[in-house]
């Protein structure tokens, strides 16, 4: 019950952050566990940073920024551990926190996916699990959970899973860049017959958006077009047209009502989920027209992907809300 874990941090212009992340980690009560720094052509001077203070990280340099999910998958392939802890640059993990989600995988061997109780600063919950309502629309939960309770997806802040899994599932799906990626392998380690799950005794201190607000310009356009891609792929045919179809009518209303409040009140608010969605709660008509485009163009890799899924599918979404991951 001492297996090797392999931490993976992707790293882009954080030097300010690095440090606090790096010397939390010289303090868990670990001991057979290797640091992965994946740099997206920081500006910043990080790597010269890590090369100074911590020589023992292995560093990956990339030639220009390709958001999360590309950075992360590199990272697991150089990996050497048994498991793949996934780490915010933001992040400041408590002594105890890597040992709290390891015990959980020889508990119930369902288990493939961990996430730690993410906590803000000042001790709020940033994020005990990711779920989504029954048309597809992600949202974190914001309860402090006291035991370990099944959660759709994990968010990749500080998340673990068995190495041999991530690859099964082929890692993060690098045609989302960033956003959602955690979300979909959640969904899709459901899919294929194992659990993921919230450790409520492992915590991790989260600033959250430090790197995202680095590149938020294309955010709103990878968060939209992701999670057309999820109904697509992730639910059954008939469920992931209906998804659609729900989520472009649904939008449509809702834009050309915000329309008409900006042109008659001069202000105008868009809420499409009673869940919170920062992500996508404000797309336009030109990032959604974009979305759609960029599905049209992709659709081979779509329909690819869902046959894949589908082919492989333990559990139906039927049975996700019966677990009550989808709301």
């Amino acid at each position: 019950m001492n297996p090797k874990i392999s931490i993976v941090i992707v790293n882009y212009n954080g030097k300010s952050l690095l440090k606090e992340c790096f010397e939390s980690l010289k303090n868990i009560i670990y001991d057979e566990y290797e640091i992965i720094l994946v740099d997206n052509n920081s500006t910043d001077e990080s790597i010269q940073f890590i090369e100074n203070q911590y020589p023992l990280t292995k560093i990956l340099k990339l030639e220009k920024n390709f958001g999360f999910a590309y950075p992360n998958n590199l990272g697991a392939k150089i990996a050497t551990g048994d498991f793949i802890l996934f780490l915010n640059n933001d992040t400041i993990v408590k002594p105890d926190s890597v040992k709290e989600l390891v015990k959980v995988f020889y508990d119930d061997s369902q288990i493939g996916i961990a996430q730690s109780l993410l906590l803000h600063q000042d001790g709020e919950v940033d994020s005990s699990g990711d779920f989504i309502d029954k048309n597809g629309i992600s949202f974190s939960s914001h309860e402090k959970f006291t035991q370990i309770k099944e959660i759709l997806s994990a968010k990749a802040a500080s998340m673990m899973i068995k190495k041999d899994l991530f690859f099964k599932l082929n890692g993060f799906d690098e045609q989302f860049y960033a956003t959602f990626e955690d979300v979909d392998l959640g969904w899709r380690c459901w899919i294929l017959g194992y659990k993921v799950v919230l450790v409520p005794s492992s915590i991790v201190y989260h600033k959250g958006g430090e790197t995202v607000n680095k590149i938020k310009n294309n955010i709103s356009f990878h968060g939209y077009k992701n999670q057309l891609v999820m109904r697509l792929t992730n639910f059954e045919t008939t469920r992931a047209l209906t998804s659609i179809l729900y989520l472009f009518v649904i939008y449509g209303i809702k834009l050309t009502r915000a329309w008409f409040d900006y042109k008659i009140k001069g202000s105008s608010s868009i809420t499409v989920s009673k869940h919170e969605n920062k992500v996508i709660q404000n797309p336009n008509w030109k990032i959604i027209f974009k979305s759609v485009i960029w599905v049209i163009k992709n659709f081979n890799y779509v329909t690819k992907k869902h046959h894949q899924i589908s082919t492989n599918r333990k559990n139906t979404t039927k049975f996700l809300e019966e677990k009550k991951l989808i709301v």
